[in-house]
């Protein structure tokens, strides 16, 4: 069985013509996935990542941690 791996994942809303889009990137891994709501993004970035690990099955072993890593902590700020 494999083990389960967690992969940080960026939400961002953009505007794309007249319509709002959200985009899912992540800093662990190189897939990108974009949809209408939070859910639909999540489920294609999802969906992404495991044809992503079909595709170079090496890169998962590269992200399995076996100790608990701190989450890094996104924050917007203004200039």
């Amino acid at each position: 069985m494999d083990k389960k791996i967690g992969i940080n994942i960026i939400i961002e809303k953009e505007r794309q013509d007249s319509n709002i889009i959200f985009v899912a990137s992540s800093p662990d891994i190189n897939v990108f996935a974009e949809g209408k709501d939070i859910d639909e993004v999540k489920s294609k970035f999802i969906e992404g990542v495991k044809h992503h690990f079909e595709a170079f099955p090496e890169e998962r072993g590269l992200l399995v941690k076996k100790e608990k890593v701190e989450m890094p902590m996104i924050q917007r700020i203004f200039l």
